[in-house]
């Protein structure tokens, strides 16, 4: 049953004692399902001066201190709560879930060691902030911001969130049901929505997957409260989450693991049934296929890939001062890879000669002597491009710390020594050979069945062979 969270921000501390014995008096029938959510006045009166305040008033409360900071100072803020006279008042209590991981896990680890009653509720992206305004915060869209806010507060164990009404939806769809959402900034269909730019009515936050609302302004500035408090219960009474089943695609980015990602897109596939097989060069590949082409067109993919590039590189403890690309193909993968690690320089390789038989570096207004530099592909096959590319850098003085690829087909983790970081290894291709087959390049590899259709590759149609190997 969802429960009504009306703020006391702006009122002073015996205004906001007023408010509330009057709505708890007059509300008795909702009386469980209303807490108030106190901002500003723990700034003035502190944790006791409230527990002084509201002594024998029984009421519940969201604190909402949105806390941001390094994690021992929040295992002080949050031990400080628990041995105040307030805590057995709290039932909610605000952290930025832009604190990141480590601030989410002692948070959450803390409050249930000294606080188990009480709910953190990780604040995603404000509803204040549009796209563009997110954009410069957090480098995405606020869906996507509110996404992976939410998706590192769950993975710390902490089950409720804070967004706007707008990305509630997407939220239920991509994470399910088990952890529940506040959505503050609601308003009824004729109030003004003033400086909020992400709000809906309670009804429409409700069939949203709101689990709790937060409302301040609709009741504080009416004239008659307890007539808009009851109005909110009427207009939620029975009302519940209706998927939409829109967000497939959101879903499998934040919770498929890296082949159900890029099977889905169709950059990833297996040998389909019914015996077809693709021609690749002058051999015939089953089994797997990769088409790098299709999910380049993927900006959000690319990110998920570069984050988990960027999380491997740190996690080996690589420090590099340039990122360097092979040719036109890696350009987005690696410019995002180099922004994640905050490396600040660039530069690509490009094959020359008629039979691409060298390589050449491009952009070069750099000094590379002394530098240490990633190697960047989207995909490392027989290994040959990076070995070319390892050459020109090395013929600048230049040390190769690290080799980072979406997909490693080399069937190795490094190459002469130089750790090869990827996000996805896929399975060995297998490889045939039909009457059409150079001799020379059967080698011990088994003939092609009989019955066995062949998908050829046409050029600079990745796509068409995707959709035909599907088919």
């Amino acid at each position: 049953m969802n429960k009504l969270i009306i703020a006391l921000d702006s009122l002073s501390p015996d205004k906001a004692k007023t408010l509330i014995l009057d709505i708890l008096n007059k509300n008795t029938e909702y009386k469980d399902r209303i807490l108030f959510k106190i901002h500003d006045i723990q700034s003035l009166i502190g944790f006791n001066g409230i527990a002084e305040l509201l002594d024998g008033v029984d009421c519940k409360l969201m604190l909402d201190p949105k806390w941001h900071d390094i994690p021992n100072t929040l295992k002080n803020y949050i031990s400080q709560l628990s041995s105040s006279g307030l805590v057995d008042k709290v039932e909610y209590i605000t952290i930025h879930a832009s604190g990141w991981s480590e601030m989410l896990k002692v948070a959450q680890e803390t409050k249930t060691t000294h606080m188990p009653h009480v709910k953190l509720l990780a604040i995603t992206a404000m509803t204040s902030l549009d796209d563009e305004d997110t954009g410069y915060i957090f480098d995405n869209t606020a869906k996507h911001s509110v996404l992976r806010l939410t998706k590192l507060a769950l993975d710390a164990g902490i089950e409720w969130v804070v967004c706007s009404t707008h990305e509630a939806s997407v939220l239920r769809e991509v994470y399910g049901e088990g952890f529940d959402i506040i959505t503050p900034w609601v308003r009824f269909v004729d109030w003004d929505a003033g400086d909020q730019k992400r709000i809906m009515t309670p009804a429409e936050a409700m069939r949203n997957g709101s689990t709790n609302i937060v409302m301040w302004r609709p009741i504080l500035e009416a004239l008659d409260v307890q007539g808009v408090i009851s109005r909110y219960f009427l207009e939620t009474q029975g009302v519940t989450y209706i998927p939409e089943h829109k967000c497939g695609f959101e879903k499998m980015l934040y919770r498929g693991d890296w082949k159900e990602v890029l099977s889905y897109i169709g950059a990833f596939y297996f040998r389909p049934q019914g015996g077809k097989y693709v021609r690749f060069t002058s051999k015939v590949v089953s089994n797997a296929y990769i088409n790098i082409w299709a999910i380049e067109r993927s900006f959000s993919v690319i990110d998920r890939a570069t984050s988990e590039l960027a999380t491997q590189i740190r996690a080996q403890h690589i420090q590099a001062d340039v990122v360097v690309w092979a040719q036109m193909w890696s350009v987005r993968i690696s410019l995002s890879l180099a922004k994640k690690l905050w490396v600040d320089e660039s530069v690509y390789t490009e094959k020359t000669g008629s039979d691409n038989g060298s390589m050449d570096l491009k952009r070069h207004a750099i000094d590379l002597t002394g530098k240490k530099v990633i190697l960047s592909e989207d995909i490392v096959s027989r290994g040959t491009t990076i070995a070319k590319m390892r050459e020109v850098m090395e013929s600048l003085w230049a040390t190769v710390v690290a080799i980072a690829c979406v997909w490693n087909r080399y069937e190795q983790d490094s190459q002469d020594g130089i750790p090869i970081i990827s996000c996805f290894v896929p399975p060995k291709f297998e490889l045939y050979w039909d009457d059409n087959t150079p001799e020379d390049q059967r080698k011990d590899f088994p003939r092609l069945p009989e019955d066995a259709i062949i998908a050829e590759k046409p050029k600079n149609q990745w796509w068409e062979l995707v959709e035909s190997m599907r088919g």
